[in-house]
C-alpha cells in the first residue's frame, strides 16, 4: 500500500516553499514575523486541542519528563542539527550570516513538518485503515505554513520533505504491525504527547518563550510503554 496522505503532505509543502521563495522579495519583514506569530498561535491551539485527549496524565508526564532527559543527555538537538547543516552545506545552498539563529528556526520549522504529533497520528491511522483524511486536513494547512516559513528560509526548505517522507513511512508502514498492540488509552496518550511536543513548538515560533523542543522528540517513544503500564497499575 501506498502511503497516499504522507506523499499529498510533502508534495503541498514542496509547492508553499517554492511559492514562498518566489514572492520572498515581496514581502516585508515585519509581515514575515506577523505571520509567523500567527502560524505560532495556531500550533499553541493545536497542541492544546491534542493535550486535553489524554488518558493517563502521569504516563504523559513521565514520558515528557524521560524523554526530556534523554535528549538533553545525548544532545539530540546538536545531532540533528549539525546533521541538517551538513546537508545544506553539501547541496551549496546559502546560509545567511548569522548562521546559528537561521539554523535554530531550520530545525523548529523540520520537526514541525516532521514530527508533529498530528502528521505521525495521520501517518499511523493511514497505516492501519488506509483512511488518510487527517493527512489531507495537515497538507492544507502545512502548504500555507510552508509559504510562511520559506520567506524566511528559502531555498533550503525544500530538503525537509526528504525526512519528513522517510520519518512519516516509518510510522505508516509500521502501524500495520503494531496497531493491534496499541489500545485506545496508549493512543490517547500519544496524540498528547504529540500535543505538548506542537504547543512547546508554537511557543518558540510565536517567540514567546525559547525552550528546546528538539529534545523532548524521545517522548512520543517513551509514552506507548509509558501508558500501557500505568494502563495496568490504574486498572
Amino acid at each position: 500500500m501506498f502511503p497516499k496522505g504522507i506523499f499529498i503532505d510533502c508534495l503541498c509543502i514542496l509547492i508553499g516553499t517554492n511559492i514562498g521563495i518566489m514572492i520572498k522579495k515581496y514581502i516585508s519583514n515585519n509581515l514575515k514575523n506577523y505571520l509567523n506569530t500567527i502560524f505560532g498561535i495556531v500550533a499553541i491551539v493545536i497542541g492544546i486541542i491534542s493535550i486535553i485527549k489524554l488518558n493517563f496524565l502521569p504516563a504523559v508526564i513521565f514520558s515528557l519528563i524521560l524523554g526530556a532527559l534523554i535528549g538533553e543527555i545525548t544532545r539530540l538537538d546538536l545531532k540533528i542539527k549539525f546533521f541538517f547543516q551538513n546537508l545544506i552545506e553539501k547541496f551549496n545552498f546559502k546560509i545567511p550570516e548569522d548562521k546559528e539563529k537561521y539554523m535554530e528556526f531550520y530545525l523548529l520549522v523540520t520537526i514541525t513538518l516532521c514530527a508533529s504529533g498530528t502528521n505521525i497520528f495521520g501517518s499511523i491511522i493511514e497505516g492501519a485503515t488506509g483512511d488518510y483524511t487527517i493527512l489531507l486536513s495537515k497538507a492544507v494547512m502545512d502548504i500555507f505554513a510552508a509559504i510562511i516559513f520559506a520567506t524566511i528560509l528559502g531555498l533550503p526548505m525544500n530538503l525537509i520533505v526528504f525526512p519528513q517522507f522517510i520519518i512519516l513511512s516509518c510510522f505508516f508502514y509500521l502501524a500495520k504491525i503494531f496497531m493491534p498492540l496499541i489500545t485506545p488509552f496508549m493512543l490517547n496518550d500519544f496524540i498528547a504527547v504529540g500535543g505538548v511536543l506542537t504547543f512547546v513548538l508554537g511557543i518558540n515560533i510565536a517567540n514567546i518563550k525559547q525552550i528546546n523542543a528538539i529534545n523532548l522528540l524521545p517522548s512520543l517513544l517513551f509514552v506507548w510503554p509509558a501508558s500501557f503500564l500505568f494502563n495496568l497499575i490504574l486498572h
